[in-house]
């Protein structure tokens, strides 16, 4: 099987431990705009060099050209400033845990509304992606202030990378739930954080790592593509509030923004014993739907390097 037709969770961490310890070196001796200009030459070698994930975002910018989000077809610059924007994005990383992006720099037109759900003291399920930075949000998420954030991670494919974020802020492995499946005990550990308030991040665009993972096949801009059951079935028995959240960014250097959009998804989701596969799919289609939304304002920023469509 090739990388390219291969499970996300069995395609090998990008960048080896030795490079990514170095990076995060000269971060921290040299500063920001140093590695930076250090990334071109490394995502040059990338592009060369991993062809299935220059051919995964072929694929993705292609459906961005059909449902006009870039205005050519792509080309091999158009992969290498996706390439490029997955770099930057992992020093906006370990950036944000370091504490070194300004809030000035941050939109976050609806703010009130996770103030409001901190300060009524109920838990709550949020459904990200890997469309921008969702780490970033979490660590932006800590400055202003939302200290209850758990985040339930697979993390098997990016341990080197998460051992650097670590390092730059040891409050970064503080709330990470690791998990390979949820299980019983797993329910009743994440049920009795709901109770006391706390927030559970969960991405949306990643099909269960298990054989047996329930999925729906579900429209996202044009095709047919797989998307998981998982988070919706966890937040209908843990019977807590659904918000969904985005982190883009824009701009380059000092006049580089941050983005964070949240969303209410669902008040409660109810999933009846007659119609529930139904249901399943009316909640995956809403959220692919949104997600398809965001990846159009930011079609550079979609940072799944594999064959999502499972073309």
């Amino acid at each position: 099987m090739s990388q390219a037709a291969a499970h996300w969770s069995k395609v090998a961490e990008v960048g080896s431990a030795w490079a990514i310890s170095v990076t995060f070196g000269l971060y921290r001796l040299l500063g920001d705009r140093f590695v930076r200009l250090l990334l071109h030459p490394v995502v040059f070698w990338f592009l060369l060099f991993t062809p299935n994930a220059r051919r995964a975002s072929t694929n993705f910018l292609a459906r961005m050209y059909a449902v006009g989000a870039i205005d050519h077809p792509p080309n091999w610059r158009d992969s290498y400033r996706h390439f490029l924007a997955f770099a930057n994005a992992a020093v906006d990383k370990v950036a944000a845990w370091m504490g070194r992006i300004p809030m000035d720099r941050v939109d976050f037109p609806n703010q009130a509304a996770l103030h409001a759900l901190r300060d009524s003291g109920c838990g709550a399920v949020v459904i990200g992606s890997h469309l921008g930075s969702l780490e970033t949000a979490r660590a932006l998420g800590r400055q202003l202030g939302q200290r209850k954030i758990n985040a339930i991670v697979f993390t098997e494919h990016a341990v080197h990378f998460n051992a650097v974020l670590a390092r730059a802020n040891p409050s970064f492995s503080a709330n990470l739930i690791h998990v390979s499946q949820i299980g019983p005990d797993t329910a009743i550990s994440l049920a009795e954080k709901i109770d006391h308030g706390e927030l559970l991040f969960i991405v949306g665009d990643r099909t269960p790592s298990s054989d047996n993972g329930r999925i729906s096949q579900v429209d996202f801009l044009g095709a047919p593509a797989p998307f998981a059951q998982g988070p919706f079935i966890l937040a209908h028995l843990l019977k807590c509030p659904v918000y969904l959240f985005f982190c883009l960014t824009k701009g380059k250097g000092s006049e580089q923004r941050f983005s964070i959009h949240f969303e209410d998804f669902a008040t409660r989701i109810e999933l009846p014993r007659a119609g529930r596969g139904q249901a399943l799919q009316a909640l995956t289609q809403a959220y692919a739907d949104r997600l398809a939304h965001f990846s159009r304002q930011a079609p550079y920023q979609w940072f799944n390097f594999y064959d999502f469509w499972q073309s």
